[in-house]
């Protein structure tokens, strides 16, 4: 990967606006000074992302979550550092020097040849389309709504009989092996066949949006098979692509949600509403590869499968798995009996528009479903609907949810429910992996030094004369940038994204941007603090030392060592006790 100058980097970031980085893939609010946005980095039901347009920073103080627009970009979207720096050069508009994606990318002749094969065919499906011979699909295409602009963007074609792809291929000199292993053509008795023949054919790309594989829909109603995907290939594995997903990532990310549907001709549908943002898993079987995938291109999922039984089951297992792998979930309910493509044909994209806006939350489409599957008119039933609906509301965070929802579980099925702040199982609660609330002492007092030293030249003068190190291995890097930032530019203010760019360590980065928005940050300089906060380090670092020479001097017997720990035992408990007396005295 080419290596981005420091020069161009500064550059990048001095054009960079934070907010309007952020803004690009998560809706943000003005809060005062600052910006809020949900924090795509955990489950964030309120806006608990801060962003700073005078610092050029972000901060979720839930999560622990923060850096400069760098770090977000590179943790949102799971890239290296200089893909970040060149997505946010491409944001800005500056133009690098270096193309990060200039590097040789070793690829399998074999798959080459595979690729092609499928670009091969979609060309000669679309041109099919338009012959005369494919007039008949032609015209039910734009009886759907499938018209030239629509088949041009989705690459939609038509294959038709007598085996003319495979004669069409054969005649561009590829072998019958790698049409087969591409499955485009298949093998039999009476010999080699078209795979999708007299079919419509809507190409699937991976996240690279090279295709893959095609989903392939038949016209002959006495055909049982209405949709024929590709097979298992070396390019095609069903449970780890997102159809549209190529597309709908921009927009996705523009709105902090994606539609999830059940099938192609629904995601086409859902783009000719105007909502750009609507992919399909292949089938209702959603995995756990495919929830990662979504999950990066967008913290909410909205999951609009169809209003039969199947496909709320289907829902229900999806959704299940969503929130699991830590995504915000809601629920377009369809009990118009009709999937997407009719309600856009017989009521114009405002009645789609309409019924994908009417989301529900996980509760309100839980509690509907156990319902469903619940005789409420048995008593077992009944304890059973309730005891489910509990688990479910045991994992919501916010207090006035699980109280309106336990009180719509006692009117459903009549027990007389109370709900308590003790009847939440903070066992089942999703807690942020990262503590942000330092506890009191050592740590404390590494926290409020690093401020200090971030904000004034004095108290890193006063760290190194009189400490030069920190216990915590996080404070202590970030110590060190501060100590060599200031030897580097004396007298200057620091520039604490830079200082973030400095380090690949994510902790360090959220170090940082907690510092930078911490109240000890703002305090004036005060050498007391200062040197009350390097007292508070020592005091830790002897009592941890005391407590190692006593159990080093309660498993020596050899006399000659343990007088020798003794000595040293003793000369740690003067220091230990000559740095209590001082910090008591003041």
């Amino acid at each position: 990967m080419a290596r981005i100058s420091e020069e161009e980097i500064n550059a990048v970031r001095s054009r960079a606006d934070i907010v309007q980085v952020i803004g690009h893939y998560l809706p943000v609010t003005r809060k005062g000074k600052s910006y809020v946005a949900l924090c795509p980095f955990h489950d964030d039901h309120d806006p608990s992302l801060s962003i700073s347009p005078d610092k050029q920073i972000y901060k979720c103080f839930v999560c622990g979550a923060g850096g400069n627009v760098f770090t977000f970009v590179q943790n949102y979207e799971k890239v290296s550092f200089p893909e970040a720096v060149a997505k946010v050069a491409d944001l800005v508009g500056y133009p690098l020097s270096v193309d990060v994606q200039a590097r040789p990318e070793s690829r399998d002749p074999h798959l080459e040849r595979l690729q092609k094969i499928l670009e091969e065919t979609i060309s000669f499906a679309m041109y099919q389309m338009s012959t005369a011979a494919g007039e008949t699909v032609r015209n039910y295409c734009l009886q759907r709504g499938l018209d030239d602009a629509v088949r041009e963007t989705f690459q939609i074609g038509w294959i038709p009989g007598g085996d003319a792809l495979y004669a069409f291929l054969h005649a561009k000199g590829y072998s019958d092996a790698d049409m087969v292993e591409a499955n485009v053509v298949r093998t039999s008795t009476s010999g080699l066949h078209d795979v999708f023949q007299e079919r419509i054919t809507f190409p699937i790309h991976d996240g690279q949006g090279r295709a893959v594989g095609f989903s392939a829909r038949t016209l002959d109603p006495r055909n049982p098979a209405k949709y024929l995907n590709t097979n298992d290939t070396p390019l095609f594995h069903k449970g780890s692509l997102v159809y549209n997903l190529h597309r709908a990532r921009f927009t996705a990310r523009r709105q902090a949600k994606i539609y999830l549907c059940e099938g192609v001709t629904d995601v086409i549908a859902f783009s000719r509403a105007g909502m750009e943002n609507a992919v399909c898993t292949l089938g209702t079987a959603c995995t756990e590869q495919q929830i990662r995938l979504l999950k990066a291109a967008a913290p909410k999922l909205v999951f609009c499968y169809d209003g039969d039984q199947a496909g709320q089951n289907a829902t229900w297992r999806a959704a299940k798995l969503a929130m699991k792998n830590g995504c915000k979930v809601s629920i377009v309910r369809n009990t118009t009996g009709k999937d997407p493509d009719e309600i856009l044909r017989d009521g114009g994209p405002e009645a789609l528009q309409q019924l994908a806006h009417g989301e529900e939350s996980w509760m309100e489409f839980a509690l509907a479903y156990l319902q469903s599957h619940t005789n409420l008119e048995n008593y077992e039933e009944r304890k059973e609907f309730v005891r489910r609906a509990q688990a479910e509301i045991e994992q919501l965070e916010d207090p006035f949810d699980r109280q309106h929802f336990t009180e719509e579980v006692a009117r459903i099925s009549g027990f007389p429910l109370t709900y308590t702040p003790e009847q939440k199982k903070t066992g089942q609660r999703r807690i942020p992996n990262r503590l942000v609330q330092p506890p009191v002492g050592t740590r404390e007092a590494e926290e409020q030094l690093l401020a200090q030293m971030l904000a004034h030249p004095e108290a890193a003068a006063c760290f190194t004369e009189h400490l030069g190190y920190l216990p915590d291995e996080d404070c202590e890097e970030a110590a060190m940038l501060i100590v060599d930032a200031r030897r580097q530019h004396p007298g200057e203010p620091l520039d604490v994204t830079a200082l973030m760019n400095q380090t690949d360590k994510t902790n360090v980065q959220e170090l940082f941007a907690r510092m930078a928005t911490s109240r000890y940050y703002e305090w004036a300089y005060d050498e007391s603090i200062v040197r009350g906060d390097i007292r508070k380090i020592l005091i830790g670092k002897y009592t941890a030392k005391a407590d190692a020479f006593r159990e080093q001097l309660a498993q020596t017997v050899n006399t000659e060592s343990r007088l020798a720990l003794i000595s040293e035992y003793q000369q740690c408990l003067l220091e230990l006790r000559r740095l209590i007396d001082e910090e008591n005295s003041n």
